[in-house]
């Protein structure tokens, strides 16, 4: 419940929100209809509803709540009218009492640090700062200067869901030139926006809201935005610009570089960590710059799609005639230049890297959005979407389906497709190395640490899938052993289809023997002798045998007790033998009616061994009854004795046949496992190769020239 206060307060905040609308011009974007409080609202919620309707009434007239005067209309497109200003002049607005700079709505002055849009959470922030996920901001580190990176769990534990192929896209670029507002368009969840010279992306952030789409084979990968924190921004360091631009080509399967306007051929010298690729990432640990080394590194790095924002000029190749921006950038802008300098060495350097370190090129021009500063300051808010012009919507929706064509699954150094948990482990490597003085990521060694934990979170889940199926029995015990071995191989085979799904997307053939024998040994480890001597099956055997032995001992007791020792001790003369026989007949039926398990025939053994005791205390006796005759007695017993131990031999025989029976049945199953996966393997190969050949037809293709009937003018497509 909330206390009478806020309600108060909110009440009052309504009606001077109610009060201020009702003198603005019509022209003015009106404010959502108000949260209303309910009576189980909790304090926080009443808390979140009062910020909600402050921040409401600070977008419709915020000037009429802090100090300042009229900066006058912005561009006349969006009249608005002067600041109110209580008696006082200079105090902010107060409502009963509640001021909108108090400190139960703002935080203690300090830096700007941004806090989180609705649609993303951090996934690497500066070393500088903890993230405060309660409270949805940035918390600085007294007296820690930022030199690094570190992940936060939130955003990893996203990215672990996602165990199909995952489709990261990365945005980079400089602050303030649209990234994130391009992301919230692809993803239809906000990202953090931003309206003012400081960035508002710290780190690099990852949508909360990752998506399916459906490739034209037919395929599903999992779609994850990432934005990424501004370049070259006035407090930014060279090495920071740098460790963002490595992390993101590292991160994605497709890398927007988001730029304002159409580049030069002197721009691209600020382009710097783009030719600095060769420095900043390594395949191997050798140094080797071979031909084949920069082959390997292009087809598993993401494709490069420029983007070019506020681009209202046409666009012409060296003939003069419209062309496409890609054609436009390869003729003029990315064509290497002739020179010794060292300004052109740079420059050549970084066009050489864009066309040669990435896997696809491709460029977009976007128009302005608007001339007006208010509507692009603006932009998240759909009530300024019909200020928006018709060229920029029709140009984002252009944009929009180029990139989604572009989406593909993300490819590790071996060209094999990785899943989010890979993702992020590489990405833990990925982010150590770079925070190590002198290293720089080696995709191969963090692909090779990232396959080995791949396998051994397999090996622990199968493990955990047939521990789980296993317990169950536990309730069922003591039961025959064979009835025991039956349930470990179906469930092992459980364990191994689980293992395999883990997999599925990486058949490293060394590694899955490795760890299938691991997980083999795990779930029941066979000796040479064919006798399951250890792992987790040994466990419920042992389990299995001392649960049979109390079991049997008890009903043996109970038989005795019963059965043989009311007959035993009522000896009279007047009794028969022929008593004593029934009664030790009956606890003998009785006894393998209710006695389960392997340790059956053993207590049996004790149970005679307890009648021949009692028969001895009580020879004297019974030699007086009239049926009995010693001889024949002991002859019987010796019977007895010996059907036991040839029980005792062949239940032996039975129980390691049993074993070794598993032991080759459990062989199968893994080496039927292993073939499935070198199968799918190959099937994935073919399909790979096939790809490969459709990209190299695409890519040799000559353009097409679509002419306009209106004019001679052209457009290569």
């Amino acid at each position: 419940m909330q206390s009478k206060r806020c309600t108060d307060m909110y009440n009052d905040i309504v009606r001077e929100m109610d009060r201020v609308v009702e003198a603005l011009p019509e022209t003015t974007p009106l404010v959502s209809k108000p949260l209303q409080l309910l009576p189980d609202d909790s304090e926080k919620t009443t808390f979140l509803k009062l910020k909600s309707l402050c921040h409401q009434l600070k977008r419709v007239h915020p000037e009429g709540l802090v100090r300042g005067n009229d900066p006058g209309p912005s561009s006349g497109l969006l009249p608005r009218k002067s600041p109110r200003r209580d008696q006082s002049g200079d105090r902010p607005l107060s409502l009963s009492g509640l001021s909108l700079d108090s400190e139960l709505l703002t935080q203690t002055a300090g830096p700007h640090i941004p806090s989180t849009g609705h649609g993303s959470v951090p996934l690497c922030i500066p070393d500088n700062l903890d993230w405060d996920s309660r409270n949805n901001r940035f918390v600085e580190i007294p007296g820690v200067e930022r030199g690094g990176l570190k992940l936060c769990q939130e955003a990893l534990s996203i990215l672990r869901t996602i165990k199909g192929p995952v489709c990261p896209v990365c945005i980079v670029g400089r602050c303030r030139t649209g990234k994130s507002y391009l992301l919230s368009q692809l993803q239809g969840g906000r990202f953090r926006l931003g309206n003012k010279m400081d960035r508002e992306t710290l780190g690099i952030w990852m949508g909360s809201q990752p998506f399916q789409h459906t490739l034209p084979d037919g395929r599903q990968v999992t779609v994850v935005l990432f934005d990424t924190e501004g370049m070259e921004a006035h407090d930014a360091k060279e090495n920071t610009d740098n460790q963002i631009f490595s992390l993101s080509v590292l991160l994605g399967s497709l890398l927007i570089y988001n730029t304002k306007s159409v580049p030069h051929s002197h721009d691209l010298q600020s382009l710097h960590y783009i030719g600095n690729l060769s420095k900043s990432i390594q395949v191997r640990s050798s140094r080797a710059t071979s031909a084949e080394e920069i082959r390997r590194v292009s087809e598993c790095l993401p494709q490069f799609f420029w983007l070019l924002r506020d681009v209202d000029l046409e666009i012409t190749d060296r003939k003069g005639e419209r062309c496409s921006m890609k054609t436009y950038l390869l003729e003029k802008v990315l064509k290497a230049d002739d020179g010794f300098d060292d300004n052109v060495a740079d420059q050549n350097r970084v066009r050489k890297s864009i066309l040669t370190f990435f896997s696809d090129f491709d460029a977009f021009a976007l128009p302005p959005p608007s001339a007006d500063k208010e509507v692009i300051q603006n932009m998240e808010d759909p009530r300024y979407a019909t200020y928006v012009t018709s060229a920029f919507h029709q140009g984002m929706a252009r944009v929009k389906k180029e990139i989604v064509k572009k989406f593909c699954p993300k490819r590790n150094v071996a060209g094999n497709i990785i899943n989010g948990d890979q993702l992020a482990d590489l990405l833990q490597c990925y982010v150590n190395a770079i925070n190590t003085p002198g290293t720089v990521p080696n995709m191969e060694d963090s692909w090779t640490q990232t396959l080995q934990l791949t396998y051994q979170r397999a090996v622990e889940g199968a493990v955990k899938i047939y521990e789980d199926e296993m317990k169950d029995l536990s309730l069922r015990l003591p039961c025959d052993e064979q009835e025991l071995l039956g349930h470990h191989q179906f469930f092992f085979e459980m364990a191994l289809d689980g293992f395999r799904a883990d997999t599925q997307l990486d058949c490293d053939s060394a590694l899955m023997q490795q760890n299938m024998k691991e997980l083999e040994d795990c779930c029941a480890f066979f000796d040479d002798s064919g006798r399951c001597s250890a792992g987790i099956l040994y466990q419920y055997l042992c389990e299995n045998e001392t649960k049979s032995e109390e079991h049997c001992r008890q009903m043996k007791n109970l038989l005795m007790e019963v059965h043989v020792q009311p007959v035993l001790d009522s000896l009279s003369a007047n009794t028969q033998y022929d008593d004593v026989m029934r009664a030790v007949a009956a606890a003998d039926e009785l006894y393998w009616e209710m006695a389960a398990g392997p340790k059956a025939n053993d207590v049996y053994g004790e149970f005679l061994k307890e009648l021949q005791d009692h028969r001895e205390r009580v020879e004297n006796t019974l030699c007086q009854l009239k049926d009995y005759d010693r001889r024949l007695e002991e002859e019987r017993v010796r019977d007895q004795q010996n059907r036991v131990k040839i029980r005792e031999r062949e239940e032996e025989t039975e129980r390691l046949l049993g074993q070794m029976q598993q032991e080759k049945e459990q062989g199968l199953a893994k080496l039927k496992a292993m073939e499935e996966a070198n199968r799918q393997r190959l099937l994935q190969l073919n399909r790979e190769n096939q790809e490969q050949n459709e990209v190299s037809q695409l890519r040799n293709r000559p353009p097409t020239v679509v002419r306009k009937k209106s004019g001679g003018s052209c457009v290569v497509m």
